[in-house]
């Protein structure tokens, strides 16, 4: 029976240093995949890196670690201090410069395994993403490990991924220098890889050229058919979206008010620009209305009338349960039909900002007309399929 040597990622890993980066990658929107299409519970792309390399990587300090692996790391680290001591975090920094000072510590097993931990360590950092030395060198050590454990010589690993998603894992092997295989059941998660691993590496720049062309022309011809449904407001802000909310009747005794869903009451909530809905109870005709503020502070918004499932009526208090809210929507076919437009979200040319605004009479005309078009659209599509 073969066996082989334990890798890095059994042994141990800069968890600390490596969710530092992970946490920072967050607010990262230049050139980062998560700009392409959000994607749920994506993975961090510095755990990912991390995770690969320390999986391709075997430990130095296990018997069965081939000595070629461990030649190439040692020579790839005293390079390392030798020449790109600045590229390193600050908690790697000394480790190198004692390296730098008295280059034998490396024929210590285990201070080459700690070197290459601290050198994955600061290879998550987005920074670093994109730096041809750590490239360069992540890409040696992926062979030389790929190679000395018996993969044929010339050819790569494969890191195989079969539920991708997003395609952090597929993308960070490609990176460290792995071959890729993924796929996934759902065919936007298809198309997302496709993009990623397939024409970005092979169309670079022609690709974001045509992707911005074709799709200025799709926002072109959209404003087109869309325009009447989002007429302008006399002071020339734009309606770019209505905001809806799903209603319940109240369960409480004697009341039978409609309840609007809201989990939360912000519609915006920066230190520069903070608005917030604020619920307007309205006793005699059983309803709720609203009132927008502007510049709101924490102190000042309520909670929505949503937790956890159950609906909380701010005409008289009750909260309807999770299961009772659930048994109205489904009788009302999920509770779109019986909807309440609640706040219309406006831009303006060269303001990159929102505004927004409590609903008006031409909102409600502006709906109806969709409405219409929305009926002889559906029944032109039951004629055609006749």
């Amino acid at each position: 029976m073969t066996q082989y040597p334990k890798r890095l990622i059994e042994i141990d890993l800069p968890i600390k240093r490596i969710s530092a980066h992970a946490r920072r990658e967050k607010s990262i929107r230049h050139g980062h995949i998560s700009t392409l299409h959000i994607w749920w519970a994506r993975r961090p792309l510095a755990a990912c890196r991390a995770v690969i390399c320390a999986s391709l990587w075997p430990d130095p300090v296990d018997p069965l670690c081939p000595s070629t692996f461990k030649e190439t790391a040692r020579t790839l680290v005293k390079k390392w201090s030798e020449n790109n001591l600045g590229l390193l975090g600050s908690e790697s920094y000394s480790r190198f410069v004692r390296i730098q000072k008295e280059p034998a510590r490396l024929d210590n097993d285990e201070e080459l395994r700690r070197a290459l931990l601290d050198f994955i360590a600061d290879f998550s950092n987005w920074d670093n993403s994109t730096n041809e030395k750590y490239l360069e060198t992540s890409r040696s050590l992926t062979q030389s490990a790929h190679e000395s454990l018996g993969g044929i010589p010339g050819t790569k690993p494969l890191v195989v991924d079969p539920f991708a998603g997003g395609g952090s894992i597929p993308l960070e092997a490609l990176r460290v220098g792995a071959d890729a295989f993924a796929s996934d059941l759902n065919p936007v998660a298809v198309l997302l890889n496709k993009v990623v691993l397939e024409y970005i590496p092979k169309y670079g720049n022609k690709l974001a050229d045509e992707v911005r062309k074709w799709g200025e022309w799709v926002k072109k011809e959209a404003e087109k058919e869309l325009t009447e449904f989002y007429p302008k407001d006399p002071d020339g802000l734009t309606p770019i979206a209505y905001l809806w909310a799903r209603t319940i009747t109240c369960e409480g005794p004697g009341c039978g008010a409609e309840v609007p869903l809201i989990r939360s009451l912000w519609l915006a909530k920066k230190n520069k620009h903070s608005v917030a809905l604020k619920l307007v109870p309205d006793h005699k005709e059983k309803k709720v209305n609203f009132e927008i503020i502007q510049d709101a502070k924490a102190k000042n918004v309520k909670e929505g009338t949503v937790r956890r499932g159950s609906a909380t009526c701010p005409i008289c208090g009750y909260t309807t349960s999770a299961a009772s809210v659930r048994i109205q929507l489904k009788k009302r076919g999920g509770g779109a039909a019986d909807a309440k437009i609640i706040t219309i979200v406006l831009t303006k040319e060269g303001y990159t900002g929102r505004y927004y605004r409590l609903p008006t009479e031409n909102d409600y005309k502006t709906i109806n007309r969709v409405k219409r078009k929305l009926a002889e659209l559906t029944e032109g599509n039951r004629e055609f399929h006749k």
